[in-house]
């Protein structure tokens, strides 16, 4: 079978070339063709992600030397033969092909993947009047789109021989965002003439894939919230962590309504305590919606209402 890898190759002094490579018995060198460049095989082996659904994968060469990274992507997920110099050099993996996710940096441990800046009422894909005010200790925090989801792996000390044939590296790509899901129950006065979504602040701005952990600062990240039955309406998104910054800060969840109305929510110990910190569930129940006016919309309101539920459980 043939394999299929576009490659972005970096090198010291030497403007950046992509191009495409076709693996099988003859192919065409890339970016430079000496006797110190050779043929590398790359595999990546999902067995601690068998449910992982990436499109293609990414590979970045570090030189210790400080020289500059070389890029390749991967068409095949589960690898594919490259041709690399010789050389000492720190790697990182994962999946490309994103919608979301920006790559930054040169260096193997400057190194993130991070989102660009989002507006906060973005998943309601409805036109709002003006922007909706902000919870007040955490409405300073930019506002990031969420990322797609990530699956990650590195390695340090790699030595690529010279003149040596059969050399090879294997990746395990390991999950590196989380999951979150809001969900809330016995929603009154829902209904599809009022659209809905969400925020929640204090995540994680970005992922290191040098220390495969969460990195960068506090961030707000708006997800969507769509109805799911006549008193339930839930929205599920990928995010790279929480609380990047230590102490462990607080968490809050606002929902917006297309006619103007928020509400605040500190669902900290629901994320702090949540017994699998991949899979996070945050719970609402008995949010009042005020009643539609048939559009969703109430262009005389001037300024947004926060109601407030006393009797709301969020646990």
């Amino acid at each position: 079978m043939i394999k299929k890898l576009a490659i972005s190759c970096a090198v010291s002094l030497a403007a950046a070339a992509s191009v495409t490579l076709t693996s099988s018995c003859n192919h065409r060198d890339l970016c430079y063709d000496h006797s110190h460049w050779l043929e590398l095989d790359v595999n990546f082996d999902w067995s601690a992600q068998p449910d992982a659904h990436p499109i293609t994968m990414v590979l970045y060469l570090f030189p210790t030397d400080g020289d500059k990274p070389l890029r390749y992507e991967f068409a095949d997920i589960n690898g594919s033969v490259i041709r690399v110099p010789a050389g000492n050099f720190d790697a990182v993996v994962f999946n490309g092909s994103t919608q979301t996710v920006v790559e930054n940096g040169t260096t193997f441990r400057d190194f993130t993947l991070s989102t660009d800046n989002e507006h906060i009422l973005a998943p309601m894909s409805r036109e709002i009047i003006s922007d909706p005010p902000r919870y007040e200790t955490t409405r300073d925090q930019p506002v990031k789109a969420a990322p797609d989801p990530v699956w990650s792996d590195k390695k340090e000390g790699i030595t690529i021989a010279a003149s040596r044939a059969g050399q090879s590296l294997t990746f395990t790509p390991v999950e590196a965002t989380a999951t979150y899901t809001v969900i809330l129950t016995g929603v009154k006065n829902l209904s599809h003439a009022i659209g809905l979504s969400a925020s929640l602040s204090t995540m994680s701005e970005s992922f290191s894939p040098a220390t495969q952990s969460h990195t960068g600062n506090e961030v707000t990240v708006p997800l969507p919230i769509s109805m799911t039955d006549a008193t339930t309406a839930s929205g599920t998104v990928a995010l790279f962590g929480h609380c990047p910054v230590t102490p462990l800060r607080e968490h809050i969840l606002t929902v917006y309504t297309s006619d103007m109305h928020y509400y605040n929510f500190d669902v900290t110990s629901q994320i702090h305590d949540a017994p699998d910190p991949r899979r996070i569930t945050i719970s609402i129940d008995g949010i009042v919606l005020p009643e539609p006016d048939g559009t969703g919309m109430k262009p005389t309101v001037n300024g947004w209402l926060e109601d407030v539920n006393c009797d709301i459980d969020m646990n």
